[in-house]
């Protein structure tokens, strides 16, 4: 039985704050429903913003934890504030993971990007930095990368980022649609999880589409 690593990179800027307790509200059921998966999965939670100088404020949250042993999110983990690095913020999420995950038996490795806005201040990497990496990591036949954007065409922000369509969605951040987002994305990694761990220890388990969350 194969591990998942769910690695769910949230932004955590200023304008997250008007659906900040539906954000915890939703990152708490997405992780219960994960607990009621079989096999093992590993939880990793990256909040990102930027401060007044721009530069990048990552905190890694869980940090691959076991699902089953993760304590509910809280207002006091999650204060919306600052700017959006996006680019910096994936990149260097990708880059941890790509280091812990080093010498393991190919996990299935489930990477999970979750915005309300565009990149506005990124200084160590760009958009081609990022779809760079994400095509090298597609390449080793076990990553699956998906976008959740907001306030703004994500199909286009995504498919520029090297993301599939079947791989993105576009919500809006409001509190309706916040909660409709986690609950896509929940039924969706399930799915995801389900599958993974199933398969056979020496057969990956990828998908160029997380079952069309557009």
């Amino acid at each position: 039985m194969k591990t998942t690593i769910v690695n769910f990179i949230l932004d955590q800027s200023g304008s997250m704050d008007s659906i900040r307790r539906e954000t915890i509200k939703g990152v708490n059921e997405y992780m219960n429903s994960l607990k009621k998966t079989k096999g093992k999965v590993l939880f990793n939670l990256v909040l990102f913003d930027g401060d007044i100088t721009g530069r990048i404020r990552l905190v890694n949250s869980y940090e691959y934890t076991p699902i089953k042993k993760i304590k509910d999110f809280t207002s006091q983990q999650y204060q919306p504030n600052g700017s959006t690095p996006l680019y910096d913020a994936v990149c260097s999420s990708i880059e941890k993971t790509q280091k812990y995950t080093k010498g393991m038996d190919k996990p299935a490795i489930l990477n999970v990007v979750m915005t309300d806005g565009e990149e506005n201040s990124s200084r160590e990497h760009n958009k081609q930095c990022l779809k760079d990496i994400i095509s090298d990591c597609e390449d080793e036949g076990n990553w699956t990368f998906v976008f959740l954007g907001a306030n703004q065409d994500s199909w286009v922000t995504g498919s520029q980022l090297g993301y599939s369509v079947g791989n993105t969605m576009d919500w809006n951040s409001t509190s309706r649609g916040t909660q409709a987002a986690f609950s896509v994305l929940t039924a969706n990694t399930r799915a995801f999880t389900a599958s993974a761990s199933a398969a056979p220890a020496n057969k990956l388990y990828s998908t160029k589409n997380f079952n069309n969350l557009s």
